[in-house]
């Protein structure tokens, strides 16, 4: 361990003078320094991985300065983590709060999760929700998670997500089902930083560094910025590929995602155990697009008069609108 301490140093040593560029005095690197030495080391894995991937090490502490975090672990506000062969930082939700508090984005809030057996009702925009639970008793399952904010104004803002909404964003990590995701180590913690994630977008003042921070925890998250985007894509995906839907309709909706990245990133996130039929359904949905858009470019008007016959009002709208193109 000796040896690969000295390794840590090092690679931790080696960007120090650029963090301190980067940071522009917002923390204390020489603290910060010995911190990162101190996360590395007493996680024999993170250790392994910082010898194996030195860059990434050095990256996470670029971004720590650049943002203005502490790896102070009483604030409990980031911490250095092995994920997916590399160190990344981590930022918790109650350093999201700091930040935002530290730039004058709020003047306080907190995050919460709402259990089936507490009492919860939302007050209307210009007051705090009515939340009373028994912090000693059983609070039944997980239903909900709200996080609350005052502003500098006085004005308070509230967002709140359902457990259903929380599952759909977990549904857009690319990593929900590995052993080291957050989702499976921390489920907690990630309710409530999804919570907070969501509500920063509506505070009136969102500073760069709030932002920044929100992007690396998305980025090592395996989510990409616009969450709330592929949130509404898979809940879409999943409704065409129900039995109330043509597979028709399916490959017209897939179809209508025109980036190609982001076309083949949905493709991938049926429900699980209906991959397979749902990308059969959108290869039989296609041939028959295809199929009936030759019969329409046709001469065949009884051939066509049936084919129209046959469609459904989206199925024909999709052909109309191959046929203008």
């Amino acid at each position: 361990m000796s040896n690969e301490l000295m390794c840590v140093e090092d690679i931790i040593g080696g960007v120090m003078q650029e963090a301190k560029q980067l940071s522009g005095g917002l923390v204390s690197l020489e603290a910060e320094q010995n911190y990162a030495i101190q996360q590395i080391y007493k996680n024999q894995m993170a250790a392994d991985v910082a010898v194996r991937n030195p860059v990434s090490v050095q990256n996470a502490i670029r971004n720590l300065s650049a943002i203005g975090i502490s790896l102070n672990p009483a604030t409990k506000h980031a911490y250095l983590v092995p994920r997916d062969k590399a160190i990344c930082l981590d930022i918790s939700y109650m350093g999201l709060m700091h930040l935002a508090q530290q730039t004058g984005s709020i003047l306080w809030g907190q995050a919460r999760i709402v259990y089936s057996n507490d009492k919860y009702e939302n007050q209307g925009l210009t007051k705090e929700p009515l939340h009373v639970f028994n912090s000693f008793g059983h609070r039944g399952d997980k239903v909900g998670v709200y996080c609350c904010v005052k502003l500098p104004n006085g004005d308070f803002l509230t967002e709140e997500m359902s457990a259903k909404q929380v599952e759909e964003v977990k549904n857009t990590s690319k990593a929900k089902n590995s052993s080291y995701s957050p989702w499976v180590t921390f489920e907690e913690e990630m309710w409530k930083k999804s919570a907070v994630k969501r509500a920063s977008k509506y505070w009136p003042s969102n500073s760069a560094r709030l932002q920044e921070a929100i992007h690396v925890i998305n980025e090592h998250e395996g989510l990409e910025d616009d969450t709330d985007e592929k949130v509404e894509l898979i809940k879409k995906l999943n409704m065409y590929a129900s039995d109330q839907y043509t597979p028709m309709e399916l490959f017209g909706f897939v179809k209508s995602v025109k980036d190609e990245r982001l076309n083949q990133w949905l493709c991938g996130q049926f429900k699980k155990g209906e991959k397979t039929a749902g990308v059969k359904k959108i290869g039989e949905g296609r041939n028959q697009y295809f199929a009936y858009l030759e019969i329409f470019k046709g001469d065949d008007v009884s051939a066509i008069e049936e084919a129209k016959d046959e469609l459904t009002k989206v199925e024909l709208s999709m052909i109309n609108s191959g046929l203008n193109n």
